[in-house]
């Protein structure tokens, strides 16, 4: 696995027991590992991202999904409803959904979380 630098950080917010936020900070990654933070770093060879502007922060953690109910998000008889409106709205679609629905939803559901920032999520699949 190449090497990675994130260059120029405006922001690095770190997660050490001082909270620190670094400014204008380089990260170096190695194998998905942090090996290095500074100024400056120089890293031959790895693939450089500018991240002037930006802010870096630790991956997110979604501790509670339901993957397979992102399809079924934008169902009208679902929009507003209380809990059981909802569930006798929702479920007859939901058993009817197969494998590929199942993958779908699944995939769309962790890019959305991908791009807010969230490195791991837990699924409760409990549909047959």
């Amino acid at each position: 696995m190449q090497d990675l630098l994130i260059r120029n950080a405006d922001v690095v917010v770190t997660m050490n027991p001082a909270r620190q936020e670094l400014r204008g900070t380089d990260i170096h990654l190695r194998g998905g590992v942090i090996v290095a933070l500074g100024a400056g770093l120089v890293v031959p060879g790895a693939r450089v991202i500018e991240a002037g502007g930006r802010v870096v922060t630790p991956g997110l953690i979604n501790t509670h999904h339901h993957l397979y109910q992102t399809l079924t998000r934008a169902v009208p008889g679902g929009q507003d409803a209380l809990l059981f409106g909802w569930l006798k709205t929702l479920y007859p679609i939901w058993a009817r959904f197969g494998p590929g629905e199942m993958f779908t939803s699944a995939q769309v559901g962790l890019a959305e979380l991908a791009l807010s920032g969230c490195t791991l999520t837990s699924d409760h699949l409990y549909l047959y």
